[in-house]
């Protein structure tokens, strides 16, 4: 157990609510996530359609899009000519991130290699009709 404001209990309670989960389920994920943003400063998290994934500050890009083939080949030049707009602060965050939650980032550079057009149309049979571009 632990003691919070009622501020902060409200804050809490809000959360759980708006996303249809416990008090602690939420408590336990903004812990989590404050902690890693602590441990790998220029990292922040934000809400996906797949459920919040962790971010490269100043860029919008999730750490998974900027790491999918550093993954396979650890090209650093490649990484570096692929995203030059990234700083190497930035850079640094990314891999400090991967280097500390690899399974987290593979996961969804898996999840996201699977949806491909085709997956798409298949899910949302009728909603999404995908048209080649000419």
């Amino acid at each position: 157990t632990m003691r919070l404001r009622r501020s902060l209990r409200n804050k809490l309670e809000g959360l759980a609510t708006r996303g249809r989960r416990s008090v602690a389920e939420v408590a336990q994920e903004l812990l989590e996530e404050a902690l890693r943003i602590r441990d790998c400063p220029g990292i922040y998290f934000a809400d996906e359609p797949s459920g919040r994934t962790a971010k490269i500050g100043g860029t919008g890009l999730g750490v998974w899009e900027v790491l999918r083939d550093f993954t396979k080949d650890n090209d650093l030049k490649r990484l570096r000519r692929v995203f030059p707009q990234l700083s190497q602060a930035q850079v640094t965050a990314a891999l400090m991130y991967y280097r500390r939650y690899p399974e987290e980032v593979s996961r969804q550079i898996e999840m996201n290699t699977t949806l491909t057009a085709q997956a798409i149309e298949t899910q949302y049979l009728g909603l999404i009709r995908v048209v080649p571009a000419e």
